[in-house]
């Protein structure tokens, strides 16, 4: 409902085709009278990124600008560009125009293959002697490490591996994400200054304990790095494989046994598509995956349930494992029952089975991947760990200990790549806020001071077909070549001229003072505030 002052004349005009909805006008004006009506896109983005702006700045021709724009929220966009779970593409407003969003983390993807961000943005303006410990290089640590850094705190992180990106870099396919792409971006963590101790393992080779001494806030991002077992007798045999493992060895170029063989794939999530995809390419003879879920409500993606049936990979619904068959130490079939319900009332996972209703199926190799744990071996003292994870604030992260956060998987259990990412932005924030003895808590809902919920005028837009990014086709699958191509820039035009570009500043109140501050720092010279002439 409007109220009388909202009633009033609006003197304040956005220029939408120069304004990139960066919301620099709101946050300098002080009589709190704008307010930005938020993008469906950038509401439900975990990090926030300006996606009407960057798709926005493309249609525009503007494509470093518009590089710029994400650098701001995300150092990371070749990744994000390749696995991110873009919520905001189900959320975005064209999709009722013609049935489908705009493609935003193709079009992120497309600025990060062709442009590159200027470290300058990143590098801190002062430094500060503050030394703070990231433990886990992963996708949470990352984004950690960069915040911390840019704000120019002294970050150590400790990784237990020989690379960045935690499972990024040893789990993720290589036709999905490339190793090369992650290795270039997270080379900004070192040309920021940020320190990485490779190769070390917390509780071996180094204890909390003397991280805790040598510095003055600690972040732990050590993610769920260990498979979850199904308890089942016989699940030791020779040729039964932790999922993670079995990645892990792909990844590594290690040998293994899958040519010519049948493989059986257990679990739905994403983790279970990406090793049934990866025998492909190793040459399995057939691969079937079986789960508890139906096909609706597997846990995986759906674009990734779709890549794996058209490469000929076999999923059966709605069984759930009771016995391994094992012969001379190896299995030789496993055998289902079928489930009939997956949560129970309560929407807690408590499977419900049909006993009297068997599946058996053969299998050369088997691979378990019905989820992930954190790392018992990893002695967190004082620090209280709940239902096997660390039990951390919602809002600010902070653990049972004052000066530890957390952050990422080893919080939340298996979450996106973006997720978790935010996780580590939040947490890195706090730690800023605990060394400058700030409130914790105070202010951290982003979504406060927008408008979520307004008119959108659709009288104008016409039905224009989504892109869809070429992929490998046919037999050229069968290898680890990146399955999804990059676009061009007139495809990347295209795309981006589908925004609708809902979101906009506006003069909410009519409260202006003609003060002009919004006016004044507005980088794109898009707002303009009617004011008499001799009184400007």
């Amino acid at each position: 409902m409007t109220n009388i002052l909202e009633a009033l004349a609006q003197n304040i005009i956005v220029d939408k085709e120069k304004c990139i909805f960066c919301g620099k006008c709101v946050e300098v004006c002080i009589v709190d009278n704008l307010r930005m009506k938020l993008a469906p896109c950038r509401q439900v983005c975990p990090l926030g990124l300006n996606c009407q702006g960057y798709a926005q700045l493309i249609a525009r021709g503007e494509e470093a600008k518009a590089l710029e724009v994400i650098g701001e929220d995300l150092p990371f966009p070749g990744i994000l560009g390749r696995v991110c779970h873009h919520p905001c593409e189900t959320e975005c407003h064209r999709n009722k125009v013609d049935g489908s969003g705009v493609s935003l983390r193709v079009l992120k993807r497309y600025l990060a293959d062709n442009y590159r961000l200027d470290i300058e943005q990143a590098l801190p303006e002062k430094e500060r002697p503050e030394k703070v410990a990231v433990i886990g290089g992963g996708p949470a640590g990352m984004m950690a490490a960069y915040t911390l850094r840019k704000k120019g705190y002294q970050v150590t992180i400790y990784e237990a591996g020989s690379r960045l990106g935690g499972m990024l870099t040893s789990c993720i396919p290589e036709f999905r994400l490339p190793g090369e792409v992650v290795l270039k971006e997270t080379s900004v963590l070192a040309e920021m200054g940020v320190e990485v101790r490779y190769n070390t393992r917390v509780g071996q080779d180094v204890s909390l304990e003397e991280i805790l001494e040598q510095h003055q806030a600690v972040i732990l991002a050590t993610g769920i790095p260990v498979s979850k077992k199904l308890g089942l007798p016989g699940e030791e045999a020779v040729n039964v494989y932790a999922a993670l493992d079995y990645l892990k060895q792909a990844k590594d170029n290690t040998p293994n046994s899958t040519k010519d063989k049948t493989v059986l794939v257990i679990g739905g999530g994403n983790t279970a598509i990406d090793v049934a995809q990866t025998a492909y390419r190793l040459g399995a003879k057939e691969v079937r995956v079986v789960c508890l879920e139906d096909r609706g409500s597997m846990p995986a993606y759906p674009w990734e349930v779709a890549d794996a049936l058209e490469e000929g990979i076999i999923i059966e619904n709605g069984w759930g494992p009771t016995s391994f068959v094992v012969e001379d130490g190896y299995v030789k079939s496993v055998e289902f029952q079928r489930c009939f319900a997956v949560l129970d009332e309560d929407g807690q996972f408590n499977p419900k089975f049909s006993p009297g209703e068997k599946q058996v199926f053969d299998a050369d190799l088997v691979v378990v991947a019905v989820g992930q744990a954190m790392d018992t071996a990893l002695d967190l003292g004082d620090i209280v760990v709940k239902n096997g994870f660390v039990l951390a604030d919602a809002v600010t992260k902070q653990t049972s200990v004052d000066k530890v956060f957390a952050a990422g998987d080893v919080i939340a259990g298996p979450k996106s790549v973006a997720d978790a990412m935010a996780m580590g932005r939040e947490a890195a924030i706090s730690v800023d806020r605990y060394l400058n003895d700030l409130p914790l808590a105070f202010d951290r809902n982003r979504l406060a001071s927008c408008d979520l919920d307004f008119e959108v005028d659709f009288s104008k837009a016409k039905a224009i077909p989504r892109l869809q990014p070429p992929k490998l086709p046919g037999a050229e699958r069968a290898s680890f070549k990146e399955l999804e191509q990059g676009i061009t820039k007139e495809q990347a035009f295209l795309e981006a001229k589908r925004c609708l570009s809902c979101g906009e500043p506006y003069g909410k109140f009519r409260t202006c003072w003609s003060c002009l501050p919004c006016e004044v720092e507005c980088p794109q010279e898009a707002l303009y505030v009617k004011i008499p002439y001799l009184m400007r």
